[in-house]
């Protein structure tokens, strides 16, 4: 709400970091994008759990807030110039 109230829209991404070795990222992955931080987490336990029952690699899972502040300020291209 505050950050509504401040001119921010805000999301929370599900990202997966797989590792190759025990201090050394081998990739991210998105797993997903949601509106608010509860159901990122519901998301992460459920990937967690799946990945739990189907695999051993070192991985580790976590939600990340993005925010993005809203501008009016804008400019616009129209027939190849700037306003």
């Amino acid at each position: 709400l505050r950050d509504c109230l401040l001119g921010i829209l805000v999301m929370w991404i599900l990202l997966m970091v797989v590792f190759s070795q025990p201090y050394q990222v081998d990739h991210i992955q998105l797993l997903g994008e949601y509106k608010d931080k509860v159901r990122c987490v519901m998301e992460q336990e459920r990937a967690v759990d799946i990945y739990n029952d189907t695999s051993s690699d070192k991985v580790s899972f976590g939600c990340l807030k993005i925010g993005f502040k809203k501008t009016s300020n804008v400019s616009h291209e129209t027939n190849g110039e700037y306003k």
